[in-house]
């Protein structure tokens, strides 16, 4: 039937309206109608890259790009642009996949537009983007080494391209041989290669980097000498000294001291490396340098030094330093100078003493000497006048003097400045007041109980330290069940058994009698073993402490290491020297405080009591030092402990007494001063304190360190352990 009326005029004129808008916007615009109807029917071309990704890295200038289409039709083709110019050659899309071969791009980095084109109008499209062509190998720069230098560090820093991979080989004789490791970077786009085993001595790394972009950088070679050991100031080259506080001492002497390390010497920092003081000022003078022998000399600029003065020598480490860039350990002592000339024996003549630059010098003792002059005996005593039982002068005591310490103001009268040096500390609050005699007997001086006066001065004890005599009871000599065997004269008198005739009862006078000289040694010459110290131990021990309840016993902490013991060790291992020896676990759960010196003092054994205790006063009753530490000296306020401190009552026998021990938050500051991880004594660093370290540190932040550390019935017996001897942490009873 043939379309007839108003509906088929009607749907003609509308096909009509249709043909001339097809005419008037072109082939183009129905193209792109004809996609835009396509959307969202899930059917229209799509566009994929395999290879490369965006954001990668090539090495070579000409790549091939290739990847998948969907939904293309036969006509299709793949075309590459680089901004405005196409790059590669046209693919024509035959199949599901695509690749173009050969693409040739600049060092740099590229966006690169792939078009899905059909009949020249782009039906779909993707980018590649920061494409990177990198063809350059990356470079390695060592950061921390140079070749041919030292290095004290176990590490090896090195520099490179970001987030490149780095590879080392250590002791490598070449790039084809050894081990090849990969080096961690860190946050600060370093690769730091670290061997804590690493060995001194010389070493040669090779190190090498691949780049991001596959590039794999020449490696590079260097050679060092690692050197980590700290420059050791010997102590037998320490001059003046032959002891621990030398005193009479040349003011002709020189002040010097020689390095031991396997490096040379940094010259431009020696002026730095020593500094003398007196009465608290600084003595000027030169420093001077010997390179072949590695002596350092201070030469004051006035000469002599002064008489009757004491001066104090410190070795700084900012001035001793190897080329390696390690620094020296600080070393001090201190030396008082003679107070008169020597006597110079003539020709033919003989005097105790020491030769000296070929001449047999004699050194007048300090209280002159009895055998040539009694007459001298005058200055103190008063045979006719005196009261006292010493025969002591009466009318010399000041009219407040201390009636219980007569002697000492005889000391002091001259030890005042004027006629002899004071004593350390002498103007401080609290005294060394510990009247007791050299039989462990309560006296009228503290300075008697540790000096004696009326000996000659040697250089074995210029400080006129108590003495004693050691002799060997013969067992066929024993008589009234007298003592036999080793016996001490500070225990028991010649006098208490035999009346007179001594010399004649002393057959072999070479071995049967020792004179010893009680030990109270510092950082020079301290080994550590319990003869170092006694002459404090000869007072604080279990002996003294059973007759006068208030002495505390501080022996029984150092009784494990004796001369005893180091003479076993010296026989049992010849040539070897007790000091160089380690420690040994029994030792170190014995005391904490049982340390090796690295530092280059022959400590090994036992912390001197001198680290801790102030000599002859301080500002707080328990004599502790405000100032503790070798390096990173720490300040303790010593002070407050008089106030800061807690009353215990402690049950002795059948009696009641009263103690006083500091609080345990000034304890936790007195021991915190050295553990704290940078504190270090004779080279040794302070284990520092850590409060998650274990679970009693967790539940007793605040406690003193006693608490855990020491052992003992009461706080008073744990507080002197752990100072003394602390031990590894075992929660003590409330």
């Amino acid at each position: 039937m043939k379309p007839s009326g108003l509906l088929y005029k009607t749907k003609l004129q509308g096909l009509i309206i249709l043909v001339l808008c097809f005419q008037f916007l072109g082939s183009y615009q129905i193209s792109e109608i004809s996609v835009v109807r396509a959307e969202g029917t899930g059917t229209e071309p799509k566009v994929m890259v395999v290879s490369p990704e965006s954001g990668g890295f090539l090495s070579t200038s000409s790549i091939t790009i290739s990847g998948t289409v969907e939904n293309y039709t036969a006509g299709m083709s793949i075309s590459l642009f680089n901004g405005a110019e196409q790059i590669g050659t046209t693919f024509e899309v035959n199949d599901n996949s695509w690749s173009i071969p050969e693409v040739v791009l600049q060092e740099g980095i590229h966006n690169i537009d792939v078009k899905l084109v059909d009949a020249g109008i782009t039906v779909a499209s993707t980018t590649i983007n920061n494409l990177t062509i990198d063809s350059t190998p990356p470079v390695i720069t060592f950061v921390n080494l140079a070749d041919g230098t030292f290095s004290k560090s176990r590490s090896i820093e090195v520099t490179t391209e970001p987030d490149s991979t780095v590879q080392i080989c250590m002791d490598c004789s070449d790039t084809t041989t050894g081990t090849w490791v990969p080096v961690p970077k860190d946050s600060n786009e370093k690769w730091i290669y670290s061997n804590p085993q690493m060995a001194e001595g010389p070493h040669t790394v090779y190190a090498k980097a691949t780049d991001r972009a596959g590039n794999e950088g020449t490696p590079k070679r260097i050679a060092f000498t690692l050197d980590t050991l700290r420059p050791i100031i010997l102590s037998n080259s320490i001059v003046p000294t032959y002891t621990e506080d030398m005193t009479q001492v040349s003011i002709s002497t020189e002040i010097k001291f020689r390095v031991s390390d396997a490096n040379t010497l940094k010259e431009a920092e020696i002026d730095k490396s020593i500094r003398v003081t007196s009465n608290g000022k600084d003595v000027p003078g030169e420093v001077q340098y010997n390179s072949d022998t590695k002596e350092i000399s201070f030469i004051p600029s006035v000469r002599p030094l002064s008489r009757s003065t004491k001066y104090n020598v410190f070795i700084s480490p900012l001035g001793v330093i190897d080329s390696a860039g390690n620094s020296a350990f600080p070393r001090f002592w201190s030396f008082t100078t003679e107070s008169a000339p020597p006597i110079i024996a003539e020709s033919g003549q003989k005097l105790y003493g020491t030769a000296y630059n070929g001449q047999n010098i004699h050194r007048e003792s300090p209280h002159a000497v009895y055998a040539n002059n009694v007459n001298v005996c005058a200055n103190c005593h008063s045979t006719h006048e005196a009261s006292n039982p010493n025969l002591l002068d009466q009318k010399k005591n000041s009219e407040n003097a201390n009636t219980d310490l007569l002697v000492d103001n005889y000391c002091m009268a001259c030890h005042d400045g004027t006629v002899a040096p004071m004593p350390e500390n002498s103007q401080a609050t609290h005294k060394h007041s510990a009247a007791i005699d050299i039989s462990g007997k309560p006296s009228g001086s503290s300075c008697t109980g540790c000096h004696n006066p009326h000996i000659e001065r040697s250089e074995g004890n210029p400080n006129l330290a108590q003495d004693h005599i050691i002799y060997t009871h013969a067992p066929d000599i024993q008589k009234d069940n007298k003592p036999v065997g080793k016996i001490s004269s500070k225990e028991q008198l010649c006098e208490s058994c035999h009346e007179s005739g001594l010399g004649g009862l002393v057959a072999q006078p070479d071995v049967d009698v020792e004179y010893r000289v009680f030990q109270y040694k510092k950082n020079i010459s301290a080994i550590g073993i319990y003869e170092d110290y006694d002459l404090c131990l000869r007072c604080h021990n279990l002996n003294t402490k059973n007759k006068y309840n208030g002495i505390a016993d501080i022996a029984s902490f150092y009784n494990n290491l004796t001369e005893e013991t180091k003479e076993e060790y010296e026989t049992n291992n010849v040539g070897l020297s007790y000091s160089n020896r380690e420690i040994s676990l029994a030792e170190k759960q014995f005391s904490s405080h049982i340390i090796k010196a690295q530092d280059g003092s022959p400590l090994a054994g036992h912390i001197p009591c001198a680290e801790c205790h102030d000599t002859h006063g301080s500002n707080n009753i328990k004599g502790l030092k405000e100032s503790l530490g070798h390096e990173d000296v720490q300040s303790f306020n010593a002070g407050d402990t008089d106030q800061d401190r807690k009353i215990v009552k402690v049950q002795i026998g059948e009696n009641e007494r009263e103690f006083t021990i500091l609080t345990d938050t000034k304890e936790r500051a007195f021991c915190l001063a050295c553990h704290n991880g940078t504190t270090a004594i004779y080279g040794v660093t302070g284990q520092k304190y850590d409060e998650t370290l274990n679970e009693e540190h967790k539940t007793n932040p605040n406690k003193a360190c006693s608490y855990c550390h020491g052992r003992g019935e009461n706080e008073v017996e744990r507080a002197l352990s752990a100072a003394h001897a602390p031990k590894t942490g075992l929660v003590s009873s409330p």
